[in-house]
């Protein structure tokens, strides 16, 4: 796994810079956090989670409320994948709907984007299909639409790691890994079984939002607290919170926080259930807010840079060069920020990239150094972006 280099005049001019943000206590909220168990929305490990996030932010002098939603989660039971006989390591894409479908695989061609599904004849067909630059409930609908009676999504993670479609697919969908899926791209027409086992559960998830003020926020600062069966979710998403919750400490005693809510969102992982439902429950909120800013696994340096996606206006605010600080792009969609872009409101997603124990038992590590670097550009966005207003 690689890590940001740190040279001895760097790792002080960053202490320096950063000096309001506590290495020690990021360091402690992790191990809380971790100490939870994989923090599965509904689940106790998640309560205990929401109920350590909002001590300490009461601790800090923030008001807290708890917005309890509940939605439907798919929970795989068994899922399975055959072709020619053989045995695939395929996992159920939450939102597919249960069934055994059996029929050749007729490969989407290309990366799986829109285009790359036209003119195919998909009738009786299990669809394969590369995983991203479209959402994958999209790949599925096309599919439909074309008659597929299913579709494998290849990915880059390692097969076991889990997707959702983020809404209600048409038709069964699984998910294969690239060592074991790259196969199937050279197996069109093959006799393939594919057998989605789910069952439905009603999940109550819980937002945790801190504000100093009554007011309206002009900025909304926020990560997604819960994580995947089986993951401790350490970069995914503990990196996140705790810096969202060392700025907040950082903030309490600051103008700043007077215009800030922070949320800590519930239900990412199966679909960005808890953002979305904020958009929905808060809508005079929404419509005054200058911004919403969303960070997501930013404690593993995968990319050797801090990923920075989202409305070009906000884009130009983060002054990387203050904390020495290496910027590059990130992708636009895939966490809690979509809601609230979608809503009409400008963003900005903070992301280092999915290393590779993403979605994976191991994922278990995150630094507080890159923590409190990402904490450091985004405060700084909310210096340059507070004083514009009227």
């Amino acid at each position: 796994m690689k890590r940001l280099a740190w040279g001895v005049g760097l790792g002080l001019a960053l202490l320096a810079l950063a000096q309001p943000f506590s290495l020690e206590r990021m360091q402690a909220d992790l191990r809380a956090l971790l100490a939870q168990g994989p923090r599965v929305a509904g689940t106790p490990a998640a309560a205990a989670a929401a109920e350590y996030l909002a001590e300490e932010l009461r601790r800090a002098g923030y008001s807290v409320e708890f917005q309890s939603f509940t939605y439907s989660r798919t929970r795989d039971l068994g899922t399975g994948l055959w072709v020619e006989g053989e045995a695939l390591p395929a996992v159920g894409v939450a939102g597919s709907p249960a069934g055994r479908v059996e029929g050749p695989l007729v490969v989407v061609p290309g990366a799986g984007l829109a285009a790359d599904f036209a003119g195919l004849d998909l009738r009786g067909a299990i669809a394969v299909a590369r995983r991203g630059g479209i959402p994958g409930l999209e790949k599925a609908r096309l599919a439909a639409e074309r008659g597929a009676r299913a579709i494998v999504l290849l990915t880059e993670e390692p097969s076991g790691t889990r997707f959702t479609f983020g809404g209600q697919s048409p038709i069964p969908g699984v998910t294969l890994g690239r060592r074991e899926g790259e196969g199937l791209l050279g197996q069109a027409g093959a006799r393939a079984v594919l057998e989605v086992r789910i069952a439905s559960e009603e999940v109550r998830g819980r937002n945790v939002v801190a504000w100093r003020s009554p007011s309206a926020p002009r900025v909304l600062v926020g990560a997604h607290y819960d994580s995947v069966p089986g993951s401790p979710g350490a970069n995914d998403n503990a990196s996140g919170v705790v810096a969202v919750l060392e700025l907040a400490r950082t903030l309490a005693s600051s103008p700043l926080s007077e215009a800030v809510w922070f949320v800590f969102f519930d239900g990412e992982e199966d679909g960005l259930w808890g953002s979305r439902r904020f958009v929905e429950d808060h809508p005079e909120v929404v419509r005054g807010l200058r911004a919403m800013l969303n960070l997501d696994m930013v404690g593993v340096d995968v990319n050797g840079s801090l990923g920075i996606g989202g409305s070009p206006e906000l884009r130009v605010l983060a002054d990387c060069g203050a904390v020495q600080a290496v910027c590059g792009g990130a992708p636009g969609g895939g966490s809690d920020h979509v809601p609230f872009a979608q809503a009409g409101v400008p963003v900005l997603f903070f992301f280092r990239g999915l290393d590779p124990n993403y979605h994976r038992p191991t994922d278990t590590t995150a630094d507080p150094r890159l923590l409190a670097q990402t904490a450091q550009v985004v405060q700084g966005v909310l210096e340059r972006l507070l004083p514009l207003r009227p």
